[in-house]
């Protein structure tokens, strides 16, 4: 189990800490922590009474004091008082009182200072809340490391999914984590514990086509299927919003880059850890190998490269994106 996922079990179970220190960049993770933490503590009557949010401005300097008056006090409706800074970075500069409180807290408080980036961890608030209480620094994820998270999220949420259906929210969604929540959370609803959903329910289910994704489109590419694959991006490109043209170039460029690697591991085996995939998929590279050698891959990062500078106006008209997608398409099977 992830850290997060661990974190969030604790808190549902009742498992509370005085004190969360939680800094980074991704805002899915900090924000999800906080809605946790305040619906296991806060009900509608406690509301009024014992929350508090606060975001911190380095013009107010009488925040910090606002914020020990409050931490101090005792709850007046619930079990608890529950304090969420946002922006703590500009509560304080040196942070002396809240650390002097940290080491005397109040049994009956639950401090959460967030921050919108990471801090120094040799820092002494942050040493006093790892010492007094949690600290999760909320990184974001790469790309690469999206399809192993839905598949953490999927365990998590007793979900079964098909690898297939995995790869095309992934494609999909890319890495923005609350749009694959969002999703994950509608399969839950509209399926049983013990269904296997396939491409099919997700297409019925949240919209995501199982025919037209940019998955399907490496997929045929990887074939060495022309007429498909021209189909796909004449499609895509119908909806452009649905379907951005750096996305799609991005995405293909993703796999002949993992291709590419392909040929060059020498025990094959080993290829799944190495490229970062599923096994399941490490078929379709093993075939595509066998279509676009490594000097034929090599002439095709070009096209890539051509294909991008047009899609943001470099020498050529980036409205006309079917323009732009077919020339690429047909480069990739010429070359």
């Amino acid at each position: 189990m992830t850290e997060y996922n661990k974190l969030i079990n604790d808190i549902n179970n009742g498992k509370l800490s005085p004190v969360y220190l939680i800094h980074g960049d991704e805002n899915y993770f900090k924000d999800n922590i906080i809605k946790n933490i305040t619906d296991s503590i806060i009900n509608e009557t406690s509301a009024d009474f014992d929350l508090k949010k606060i975001y911190g401005k380095k013009t107010d300097e009488t925040q910090e004091n606002e914020v020990i008056d409050f931490v101090k006090r005792f709850p007046l409706s619930g079990d608890y008082n529950l304090l969420i800074v946002k922006d703590s970075k500009n509560l304080s500069d040196d942070f002396k009182n809240i650390i002097s409180y940290i080491e005397n807290i109040n049994s009956k408080t639950i401090l959460v200072l967030s921050f919108d980036k990471s801090i120094d961890k040799r820092k002494k608030i942050y040493k006093s809340c790892l010492k007094h209480g949690s600290v999760y620094e909320s990184k974001k994820i790469y790309e690469n490391q999206v399809y192993g998270w839905i598949q953490e999220q999927c365990k998590f949420k007793s979900l079964n999914l098909h690898p297939n259906s995995i790869k095309i929210i992934e494609n999909f969604s890319g890495n923005d984590l609350l749009q694959i929540d969002n999703e994950l959370e509608k399969l839950k609803l509209n399926s049983s514990k013990d269904d296997i959903i396939k491409p099919e329910d997700v297409e019925d289910i949240i919209g995501f086509s199982k025919e037209y994704n940019f998955f399907e489109l490496t997929k045929v590419i990887g074939k060495n299927n022309y007429s498909k694959s021209l189909e796909l991006v004449s499609y895509m490109s119908k909806n452009t919003k649905k379907y951005p043209l750096p996305l799609i170039i991005g995405t293909v460029y993703s796999f002949f880059n993992k291709l590419f690697v392909y040929h060059s591991i020498e025990n094959k085996s080993e290829a799944p850890k190495l490229l970062g995939i599923n096994p399941y998929f490490i078929n379709e590279y093993r075939e595509a190998s066998g279509v676009f050698s490594m000097k034929r891959i090599s002439r095709i990062f070009g096209y890539l490269l051509e294909a991008d500078k047009r899609s943001k106006g470099i020498e050529f008209d980036n409205t006309d994106q079917l323009g732009i997608l077919n020339d690429l398409i047909y480069k990739i099977f010429k070359s």
